[in-house]
């Protein structure tokens, strides 16, 4: 494992952390999980890997020698990009559906609105 990589790995993740966090954009809050989630992918890949590994389909007349590569880890990146897709595609779909209805993408004044509004709606309902 290079310890160069696995620091950015690291650092990019804090960074996308830090934009979870400090920032109060929807759109900037998705980009920094986006963030985060690629940098983990990274730090998956990073600790998987051994040099020299080739794929596991054994060539005919192949001797035994060979260092393969598990494929295990491979599906499981695959499962988690295709995932986190997923997760990134319902989250611009909600913030699309909140902006349509507050026309706002902070997150502090849409929690403000909100709760406006079903306060509003319990006082209608006493």
């Amino acid at each position: 494992m290079s310890d160069l990589t696995a620091a950015i790995s690291i650092i990019t993740v804090v960074v996308g952390s830090t934009g979870l966090i400090l920032k109060k954009n929807l759109l900037m809050k998705l980009l920094s999980l986006s963030i985060v989630n690629t940098a983990t992918i990274l730090f998956f890949v990073l600790v998987v890997y051994t040099p020299g590994d080739r794929a596991p389909i054994a060539p005919l007349g192949a001797s035994p020698g060979f260092q393969y590569a598990d494929p295990l880890p491979q599906a499981l990146v695959l499962t988690s990009i295709v995932i986190n897709f997923g997760v990134l595609a319902l989250s611009l779909l909600f913030t699309m559906v909140l902006v349509k209805r507050y026309h706002t993408l902070d997150v502090e004044k849409i929690e403000e609105l909100a709760r406006k509004e079903f306060e509003s709606e319990d006082s209608y309902q006493n």
